[in-house]
């Protein structure tokens, strides 16, 4: 199977989406793989879920100010589930790829919520470790009336998942019914995503990381880890699905002596496959927005134009949509495309 044919049946969508984050899974042959995928078991992904809780307000709070919600009787507008690796495993589950979630969540609504969402899209729930001790991650958005806004997140339990809780809770889930392994460069800490993608070496299985982030947000902001672990996070997963401006801290940090200034006038496709030779990925797959998206193996490069559309609603999650498109193709081809008939 040609990465080719593999790229384009990515981009033929069932239904209509930004950047072609569906696919139609057509007749396709099984190709060889180093890391084939194990029948009869399910994608484990794990990472960010999260409880959304919307607040409409009349104006966004300055400090030392005070503010009031548009409707002075409702307080919450509405929730909804989502989250980087929730939502890929949602997709691929759509497309009829069996998912599963590696999670810890409280026993609180949150909780509950997420769980309840995940039995009606059809993802596996019982490997998500439940204690009242854990609190479920949840954003609170706050919208204003000219539609900015502003959020704040809580990362909960996810922010325990380090190496030994990985072990712990998820190591026997992945040996015993993993097909594949998912996680992120978003919420998990870095030592933990590092045993998800030890985990999956040693039980001869695919891995995939979606690096959500930047080597600045996750080091500094979102304190997952340190620079080094981040630069073995990505040498370390079979499967890179970056976002460009995620690529292009990466790359900075993979190799000093390039500068910014040589990075930003890189095409997406240069960039990936300077990120896919730097990593040792067996395949990158880049998006970046309303341009192709680009896929690099060993020995082959593809530039896939999106998809376009009479009306974009919203973009946000496409990036998701289209993790999971890649994972359902994996997942149907058997095993990591690469470049061999």
């Amino acid at each position: 199977m040609s990465l080719t044919r593999v790229a384009r049946g990515l981009l033929a969508q069932r239904q209509g989406y930004h950047g072609g984050a569906l696919l139609k899974l057509g007749h396709t042959r099984r190709l060889s793989s180093t890391n084939p995928v194990r029948q009869g078991r399910v994608v484990l992904g794990c990472g960010s879920n999260v409880v959304d809780s919307f607040f409409m307000v009349k104006a966004l709070p300055q400090p030392g100010e005070k503010g009031f919600f548009q409707d002075p009787t409702k307080v919450l507008e509405a929730e909804y589930v989502g989250g980087v690796t929730l939502n890929h495993l949602c997709w691929a589950q759509l497309l009829g790829t069996p998912t599963g979630l590696l999670a810890l969540q409280g026993t609180d609504h949150h909780g509950k919520l997420i769980r309840q969402e995940l039995v009606k899209m059809g993802v596996a729930t019982q490997f998500i470790e439940v204690k009242s001790s854990y609190t479920t991650s949840q954003s609170l958005v706050f919208v204003e009336e000219a539609g900015e806004r502003s959020i704040i997140m809580a990362k909960g339990a996810t922010s325990q998942i380090n190496k030994q809780q990985v072990l712990e809770s998820f190591g026997e889930a992945i040996a015993t019914s993993g097909s594949m392994v998912s996680t992120e460069i978003s919420q998990v800490p870095l030592s933990g995503v590092l045993e998800l993608l030890r985990l999956a070496r040693e039980n001869g299985i695919p891995s995939v990381v979606d690096l959500d982030v930047s080597p600045h947000v996750a080091v500094n902001e979102a304190l997952l880890g340190t620079q080094e672990e981040f630069i073995e996070v990505c040498r370390s997963a079979d499967v890179l699905k970056p976002a460009r401006h995620a690529a292009e801290g990466a790359l900075h940090l993979l190799n000093s002596d390039l500068s910014h200034d040589d990075i930003e006038v890189m095409d997406t496709m240069q960039l990936t496959a300077l990120l896919r030779q730097l990593c040792g990925s067996r395949l990158v797959a880049m998006t970046d927005g309303l341009a192709p998206a680009c896929f690099v193996t060993e020995n082959c490069a593809v530039s896939v134009p999106p998809v376009k559309l009479e009306r974009v609603v919203d973009a946000t999650g496409a990036g998701d949509a289209f993790l999971g498109g890649l994972i359902a193709t994996m997942n149907k081809l058997g095993g990591i495309p690469s470049a061999r008939e």
